[in-house]
């Protein structure tokens, strides 16, 4: 790796081996925690100063197409004042789409490498504005159903992103804290900068998050209303043959008080006041609206 003078060269390792560690460990003299740390993704992201070196875990969601969701994967930067490492676990677009390998100091740097990511993110959202539209065209179309299913999933990718994205927002504000003693009070308007990068990001998850749940709202009252005018009918129908039924099996009892029983056509006499008196009443609910 050659470096010149006023300027930081980007070290980007993927899927770090032994020979890697060896390395850094030579090279930079990185701390063998931290090098144990580095063998496989952390449990959590925080940021730590040493004497000649910034130790940063960040986490950055990628997007999942087979599962439908986004999931958390790690980026570990090993800053110092002429070079910046990114180790991570996983192939990542995002630092692919980064074309320049340097830049004047370590604090441009891992700004540009940061804002990249960002800016990354931003692009990214886009399968999440794409199915949350998608949902919103399917309302009032009486696919309750299959919006319900389409609308189950979105939340889960919006949640699994937006836990991802908060706890970014924790690491760049520490870095904003540690960032002036490493780099000294010009870092603060690159970090500031991010912060707010960070925020339209969040801000954009924060209203898909709402929309999705208004849409679920919207669907849940439609299939509700659908349930209710089922169940309203069904009322009205048990309402209208339960009378006749019970009138029917009076007349069936075979009794010698029975009324009309045994006159000529008394079966069709039974019928026809059965049917007059049940138009009658299915004409008197339509009037009422109950169905």
């Amino acid at each position: 790796m050659a470096t010149t003078k006023n300027s930081a060269e980007w070290v980007d390792i993927l899927r770090p081996t032994k020979g890697d560690l060896n390395w850094l460990k030579s090279k930079f003299h990185i701390h063998p925690l931290i090098l144990e740390e580095l063998r496989s993704p952390s449990a959590r992201s925080h940021v730590e100063s040493y004497r000649n070196y910034v130790y940063l875990i960040y986490y950055f969601p990628i997007y999942d197409p087979k599962e439908e969701t986004s999931r958390r994967t790690e980026i570990d930067f090993l800053i110092m004042k002429d070079v910046v490492i990114t180790v991570h676990y996983d192939q990542l677009e995002a630092l692919a789409d980064i074309k320049s390998k340097s830049a004047e100091s370590s604090l441009k740097l891992t700004y540009k490498l940061i804002e990249g990511l960002l800016n990354f993110q931003e692009r990214q959202l886009r399968h999440i504005r794409e199915k949350v539209e998608e949902i919103g065209g399917k309302l009032f179309k009486d696919k309750e159903k299959e919006v319900l299913q389409r609308v189950s999933r979105v939340k889960r990718d919006v949640s699994e992103y937006r836990i991802i994205t908060r706890h970014q927002g924790v690491i760049l504000r520490s870095l904003l804290r540690h960032g002036p003693e490493f780099w000294g009070e010009e870092s603060e308007v690159y970090l500031n900068d991010l912060i707010g990068d960070h925020l339209k990001v969040v801000d954009q998850v924060e209203d898909y998050r709402d929309a999705v749940g208004d849409f679920e709202d919207t669907n849940n009252q439609m299939m509700s209303l659908k349930i209710n005018t089922v169940m309203k009918t069904f009322t009205t129908l048990s309402f209208l043959t339960f009378p006749f039924m019970l009138l029917a099996a009076l007349f069936s009892m075979n009794t010698r008080d029975t009324p009309i029983i045994g006159l000529p056509y008394a079966f069709w006499i039974v019928v026809v006041v059965m049917a007059v008196a049940m138009i009658t009443l299915t004409i008197y609910f339509k009037r009422k609206g109950w169905f």
